[in-house]
């Protein structure tokens, strides 16, 4: 038995050489990844004043969304800001993030997105198709309020001015709920 470990701890150190040479570390650097194009979103840095109106309230209500280049070059990052409404339980303002840029390797472009009240979401869209861009949420799940939603167009009215569309459906009553949405750049 003993020399049985033996001839085997002398078969390990033997191979070592090889195995040692099997697992050398790649020295070749990754290449880096282009920077996203955003020449087709260009139109939307600044700050918009956007009118957004559902079916199922009395009134629009009004965000303030502003659009920046990151600074690296990598997102187009867009802070939103709402003021209280009386239909919303929070006094404080609704402060929303988001974080756009373009996954070159499945060919769409991610919106990452989150708030000061513990939204958040995900979004993926095609690109641009003629003046319309199209986002799915991919991180929808249907709730006790909410049974289903639409995609969200945006489209490109001109430079100075979007519209948006989408709708939900209310899981108790199954009331479909239009959402549009008039956005002005100052």
């Amino acid at each position: 038995m003993r020399l049985h470990r033996v001839l085997l701890a002398a078969m390990v150190l033997a191979a070592l050489p090889f195995y040692a040479s099997a697992q050398q570390v790649e020295s070749t650097p990754i290449p880096a990844p282009k920077k996203p194009n955003f020449s087709s979103m260009q139109f939307m840095i600044g700050t918009w004043t956007c009118s957004i109106k559902s079916s199922r309230r009395p009134a629009a209500y009004v965000t303030t969304i502003t659009y920046a280049p990151d600074p690296n070059g990598w997102y187009i990052d867009q802070t939103s800001v709402t003021k209280p409404m009386k239909w919303f339980s929070s006094q404080t303002n609704l402060t929303g993030y988001d974080r756009v840029t373009y996954d070159p390797t499945t060919h769409r472009w991610v919106d990452v997105n989150y708030d000061n009240q513990g939204g958040y979401g995900l979004s993926f869209s095609n690109g641009w198709n003629g003046n319309q861009l199209v986002w799915h949420d991919v991180s929808f799940a249907p709730t006790s309020d909410i049974k289903s939603q639409t995609d969200t167009t945006i489209t490109k009215v001109s430079n100075t001015k979007m519209t948006g569309s989408s709708s939900f459906t209310e899981a108790k009553t199954g009331r479909v709920v239009a959402v549009t949405t008039v956005c002005t750049k100052h």
